[in-house]
């Protein structure tokens, strides 16, 4: 993919999410075990906006509720947003993990994976270090990934 004009707010508004909710789940399982249930909704949350960008639920909050109100500013940038669907797949991935676990039983195994989740997302909100897109330009760099490109006329 090339560069594209890329609102970064949106991934600010999905790290939000997924780190309140997963804190919040985690807390509130403490009292009221179903809490877990948590961890498949915001898998769901994160797979289908790997599926389609365009109407994942946090882009949808953002641009409808938050930028309207000038409670979010737009941070537009020019960038592939492969990277990001990427990470956002993986993190989907490792959600859906830990649902599985919590089904079978291994709710710490499932908190695990779930507050590995809620980190990686913080990393990217507070330092801007996407784990995921790191993973994705070394998949591009050793051929796992195509990375489509003109080539370069001389």
């Amino acid at each position: 993919m090339k560069a594209i004009p890329f609102d970064r707010s949106v991934l600010k508004v999905n790290q939000t999410i997924l780190m309140t909710c997963i804190a919040g789940a985690y807390f509130a399982g403490v009292f009221w075990r179903p809490a877990v249930a948590a961890l498949p909704a915001l898998a769901l949350m994160m797979l289908a906006g790997a599926a389609s960008p365009r109407t994942n639920l946090p882009r949808l909050l953002y641009a409808r509720v938050l930028k309207p109100r000038h409670l979010v500013r737009p941070r537009v940038v020019e960038e592939d947003p492969a990277p990001h669907r990427f990470a956002q797949l993986v993190g989907g991935v490792f959600l859906a993990a830990a649902s599985v676990a919590a089904l079978l039983g291994a709710v710490g195994i499932a908190w695990i994976l779930g507050w590995i989740v809620a980190a990686l997302a913080f990393l990217n909100f507070a330092f801007d270090i996407c784990v995921g897109c790191i993973m994705y330009a070394q998949l591009v760099r050793i051929g796992l990934f195509p990375l489509r490109r003109r080539p370069e006329t001389t």
